[in-house]
């Protein structure tokens, strides 16, 4: 019998130390350490705090700091449906067949609009971008505000979508607006944006000084004043490279004209915009500025409308660090063709030359764009028009018109209508609501101070195109804000216009010079 049961009682096994145990040692050790000893224990101990609380840190930052995810395709493969995402409605609603193809892995896009607030909110910059985080490539369209788009409204132009169809409510106006606007875009360029970012002219002052001014070349010196109500614009810039502060950068953005009424016209200002633009994204891909990267998005956050998280913008921002504005970022203007309406300068795509455009670089599906995926107005040398992969919402378009462009003026553009109007009664960007038939040409005026045709020499000069004529574009000149031209209640017509018809031009390409053959310069 063993020497437990002889006894009758089991042994106690012994106890594990406690936490109680550990730290009375520990503390015992510590007290044995010599005072150098302990400082330095000290020392060790605060670092692997601040360790700990870095990977925590870190950790928690790169679950918040994610890249976005490519939202889902608005629904409406069928051709018969007119009903947009949240209830809204849109002529012609599909969207292009490449979109369904699936977009490329690492690839976004962003549609960056710029509202002109003291004229009546109307989307006057439209870019279009699309960022390859792969391959660290940006590359850019710009789309005129004067592109003529084939909807129903009154005014035709592509920077009157947002107030045309925004609604009254508050709350939902940029979501609205900016859902249109997408969709018109990606009419006319195959691509609808992933994400929109929606910045006023005042915000561009507190966002340059947020990085800390902007090295620019100012083509040229800039001299123009407006002091009507609501403007209050006074643009004072000498020519040549230098460090634009945020009211200077305010003032570069917004020209269009001088004093003197030389002017470049929206295709200047459009340059002048990439040119900065470019300048910019420079800026802030700089390791100086990147490191401030966390306090500059929550001022831009402040400063613009946008469906990105911030989280979104730091780690889009933290992809791009490395790409070369020289090489990797690219900027293009739409190619276009002049058109008017009736009588109203307004441009057109050039839809060969856009699609090669488009594949260069901007493309973010698998399938490459394919004219069929573009549906936007063309002009016969009738003056009718017609509207390529699509119904033509306006149908007095259809009828021949004898266009005769009204003379260009120097008046300003006429504040916009109240903007809470519902979209049936907008006007836009100033249409007339009066009827007009045929060739009736309807008066108008532009944003600067333009209207009609181009600046004619004979009225102030040649227009100022800094750095050439080469933003991509096939044809140009400036287009204006419409305050007559509209198709009017009182206006009637017929359908599309048949292929068979002599004067009907190829919708494949719009805006050959044939198309424009009958119009009086």
């Amino acid at each position: 019998m063993s020497e437990q049961h002889r006894h009758g009682k089991r042994e106690a096994a012994p106890s594990r130390p406690s936490l109680r145990d550990y730290w009375n040692q520990h503390r015992d050790w510590v007290a044995g350490l010599s005072r150098g000893q302990r400082v330095r224990y000290r020392l060790f101990q605060v670092l692997v705090a601040v360790c700990a609380v870095i990977i925590v840190l870190f950790l928690a930052l790169r679950a918040w700091m994610r890249l976005p995810d490519i939202p889902n395709l608005p629904g409406g493969r069928d051709p018969d449906s007119s009903q947009g995402e949240g209830g809204l409605e849109f002529e012609g609603a599909d969207l292009p067949e490449v979109a369904y193809s699936g977009q490329r892995d690492g690839v976004y896009t962003f549609l960056l609009v710029g509202q002109d607030t003291a004229g009546g909110g109307n989307t006057d910059t439209m870019i279009l971008f699309t960022f390859d985080s792969v391959n660290k490539e940006i590359h850019a369209i710009s789309l005129p505000r004067d592109t003529m788009i084939n909807v129903g409204t009154r005014s035709k132009r592509l920077n009157a979508v947002y107030n045309n169809n925004k609604g009254r409510d508050p709350e939902t106006q940029v979501e609205n607006g900016m859902e249109a606007l997408k969709r018109e875009v990606s009419k006319l360029t195959g691509i609808y944006p992933n994400y929109y970012v929606m910045v006023q002219w005042e915000a561009i002052g507190e966002l340059v000084e947020a990085i800390g001014g902007v090295w620019f070349e100012v083509p040229f010196d800039m001299d123009y004043d407006d002091p009507t109500p609501g403007q209050d614009l006074h643009i004072h810039l000498k020519a040549g490279y230098q460090k634009l502060s945020g009211e200077e950068a305010m003032q570069l953005v917004r020209w269009r004209k001088n004093n003197t009424g030389s002017s470049g016209g929206d295709v200047a200002r459009i340059a002048i915009q990439q040119d900065f633009l470019k300048a910019a994204i420079d800026q802030c891909l700089k390791p100086e500025i990147l490191l401030k990267a966390p306090s500059l998005v929550q001022i831009f956050m402040d400063n613009v409308d946008t469906d990105l998280s911030i989280g979104n913008i730091l780690a889009l921002a933290q992809r791009a660090a490395g790409v070369d504005t020289e090489k990797d970022v690219t900027f293009v203007t739409m190619p276009y063709a002049e058109a008017y309406y009736p009588g109203v300068s307004m441009v057109l795509p050039v839809v060969s030359e856009l699609v090669e455009v488009l594949n260069d670089g901007l493309n973010p599906y698998e399938d490459a764009i394919q004219s069929s995926d573009l549906s936007v107005l063309y002009r016969n040398s009738d003056g009718s028009y017609g509207v390529t992969n699509g119904t033509l919402q306006d149908s007095s378009l259809a009828r021949p018109q004898a266009v005769q462009p009204s003379e260009p003026d120097d008046t300003e553009e006429p504040e916009e209508p109240d903007e809470t109007e519902e979209p049936d009664d907008q006007t836009g960007t100033g249409d007339s609501s009066q009827s007009q038939t045929g060739g009736q040409s309807g008066s108008q005026t532009g944003d600067g101070g333009q209207s009609g045709q181009p600046e004619d020499p004979d009225q102030g000069g040649e227009p100022v195109l800094p750095g050439g004529d080469d933003f991509g574009q096939t044809g140009g000149g400036d287009g204006a804000g419409e305050t007559g031209g509209g198709s009017g209640s009182g206006e009637t017509g017929g359908g599309a216009p048949s292929t068979d018809d002599p004067g009907f031009v190829d919708p494949v390409l719009p805006g050959d010079p044939s198309d424009l053959a009958d119009i009086d310069p």
